[in-house]
């Protein structure tokens, strides 16, 4: 079953995987865990527990829909993204980074796909064993989150996450940097507090979430 898109936008996609509430409820502002999973279609009526008109949906027939479709339309950046979010929701982290990769370099000006690279940097990341090699996918998902902060200056949440990242990176100069992006964006936003104590602890030379120092 592809998804609709006609009707979706990306950031449905996003916050259907969970990020900003995973990302801002535990992980950052209160340490909690990391092993916790994204399903990129919660919201948008795609989970694989879903049944339409008394059909099931297997995930792997809609992985092969979506793989067919992105063949068919190669530069596509909706199809590549489509496919991209049935592989997060499968777990296939590898998978869904090496097509958003490649639809990157089919449509390089598109930020939703480099918004969703971000969060498949950070959900592998998550899996990932050593400090190291999260360290390093914590700060290729704040590069992705950064470039489509800096295309669409406006997403308060592409800076917000960026900020996330890079704290969890141990990136303190450019957590502070994005987090700041936010509250200019956002001085009163929802987050704004939690923001200005995350800036106030860096600053401070307050442990991060991530690596041990900066």
């Amino acid at each position: 079953m592809m998804l609709d898109r006609e009707k979706l936008t990306f950031w449905t996609r996003v916050f259907a995987i969970g990020l900003s509430a995973v990302f801002i409820g535990s992980t950052i502002f209160f340490g909690v865990g990391s092993n916790f999973f994204y399903n990129p279609l919660d919201l948008i009526g795609g989970s694989s527990n879903q049944q339409s008109a008394g059909q099931s949906f297997d995930p792997q027939d809609q992985i092969e829909q979506a793989e067919k479709e992105l063949q068919d339309n190669p530069e596509d950046p909706n199809a590549a993204q489509d496919l991209a979010s049935l592989y997060l929701q499968n777990g296939q982290t590898d998978d869904a980074i090496r097509v958003l990769q490649k639809g990157r370099e089919a449509a390089p000006n598109d930020e939703d796909t480099v918004l969703l690279l971000g969060q498949a940097y950070s959900q592998k990341a998550q899996a990932a064993a050593e400090e190291k090699e999260r360290n390093e996918l914590h700060g290729k998902a704040g590069d992705a989150f950064a470039a489509a902060a800096e295309t669409e200056k406006d997403n308060e949440d592409a800076y917000l996450f960026a900020g996330q990242s890079y704290e969890q990176a141990g990136e303190t100069a450019e957590a502070i940097k994005y987090y700041n992006g936010y509250l200019d964006l956002e001085p009163q936003g929802q987050q704004s507090g939690q923001v200005k104590d995350r800036i106030s602890s860096l600053l401070q030379g307050g442990e991060t979430t991530g690596a041990s120092g900066s």
